[in-house]
């Protein structure tokens, strides 16, 4: 005759579990950290992969987001200063002005040279405007910029770079050095450093924007570069052809900066990406961990599960209490993990100054993973226990 199973309340299989975790306090803990540290990697990860992206979009903003350049199309063409003066009116513009970029380099000295001697340095050339360099973002570091009435009397001044003053020793000569270009005199009145990205104002010489329109031909086409306020781009882009050319819009490419949601987007999603693998390998190991825990508990609780058999306690009842177990230090680790996940997040955030930039889902999503790694490790553990022999265990 079999004996009757004892049906198991859930609050009676609930409390049985609780009881075998907190018995076992140390493992509990050490199998519940796996879980933790495999959820707080994820959500550090997701958390910091946010921030970084905005802080980047962030810099993205400042350095480019602002500016906006409109170039002519016929080389030929040479606008004179005053073109410029009704963009400067437009709403969201703060500076603007006209540059040319040369089209060879040139040998920069500060002695007089032969063309085809070996003596100084090649360095790019660049014309523009004083305005122009401050839409530009060029910082002074010594002496000035040169102004209008340089441009208008055609004086022979120029800007150069840190890098080729650095070549020329220009720090430790007196003010106003002089240096050839080209094996033509010109008075350097300061010295610049290049903004980011900037390449032909880096290791150049600056001229007064006369010199693109004196020697045209070894010049490429004029550009306005205007600098706008935040989030005034598109607005300043649409009416720069027109504020330039009114008889003419076409004759002017305007180039304006780049989606920056599609760009935050794209690198949210690649540092993500990047990050989330590693996290995944934690969540792995942390189920493993929780896994190889159970399995362990069942094997030093054949006696205790024989006798529960044997007492009519049916195989679904047995695998419900290891299942409740695993879940329930999946969900302790989880919640544990996503307070230390983002308590990480907002360290790092800190440390480099970004915006703490947390998805509250995260909360949510700490214990709720927690609970699946805790059911998906202790499945197998589970099926083991339900399947022990009640007369098998008894017996030994």
């Amino acid at each position: 005759m079999r004996a009757s199973r004892i049906r198991t309340a859930p609050d009676d299989l609930f409390l049985q579990a609780l009881r075998a975790v907190l018995g076992r306090r140390a493992r509990s803990a050490l199998t519940a950290a796996g879980i933790g540290l495999g959820i707080a990697a994820t959500v550090a990860t997701v958390g910091i992969s946010a921030s970084a992206a905005g802080a980047i979009s962030g810099r993205f903003d400042a350095a480019q987001a602002t500016a906006v350049l409109g170039r002519y199309n016929d080389v030929q063409v040479r606008p004179e200063p005053r073109a410029v003066d009704e963009l400067r009116g437009l709403n969201g513009v703060v500076e603007a002005g006209l540059t040319c970029a040369g089209t060879d380099e040139g040998r920069l000295s500060n002695i007089p040279t032969r063309l085809d001697a070996e003596e100084g340095g090649r360095v790019a050339v660049y014309a523009a405007e004083p305005n122009a360099l401050r839409a530009l973002g060029v910082v002074l570091l010594q002496g000035r910029f040169f102004d209008d009435g340089h441009d208008l009397r055609g004086d022979r001044v120029a800007l150069v770079d840190e890098v080729a003053a650095e070549a020329l020793n220009l720090g430790a000569t007196r003010p106003d050095p002089i240096v050839y270009f080209d094996d033509v005199p010109y008075a350097v009145v300061g010295v610049y450093e290049a903004p980011p990205g900037a390449a032909q104002l880096t290791n150049a010489i600056v001229l007064p924007y006369r010199a693109c329109r004196d020697r045209w031909t070894s010049f490429a086409e004029s550009t306005v570069v205007a600098r706008t306020a935040l989030g005034a781009a598109d607005q300043v882009g649409s009416a720069m052809s027109l504020a330039l050319v009114p008889e003419d819009p076409a004759a002017v490419t305007i180039q304006t900066p780049a989606d920056l949601r599609s760009f935050r987007g794209g690198v949210e999603q690649e540092t993500r990406a990047l990050f989330l693998g590693l996290a995944a390998v934690s969540l792995v190991i942390g189920a493993l961990g929780v896994s190889n825990t159970t399995l362990v508990s069942v094997l030093e609780r054949r006696a205790e599960i024989g006798l529960r058999r044997a007492i009519g306690a049916s195989r679904l009842a047995v695998a419900g209490q290891f299942l409740v177990e695993s879940s329930c230090l999946g969900i302790v680790g989880g919640l544990g993990g996503a307070v230390i996940g983002i308590d990480v997040v907002s360290v790092v955030c800190l440390m480099k100054g970004w915006l703490v930039v947390i998805d509250p889902l995260l909360l949510v999503v700490g214990p709720v993973g927690g609970l699946v790694v805790g059911v998906l490790a202790g499945a197998y553990p589970a099926w083991a226990a339900a399947r022990v022999a009640p007369a098998t265990t008894l017996r030994s």
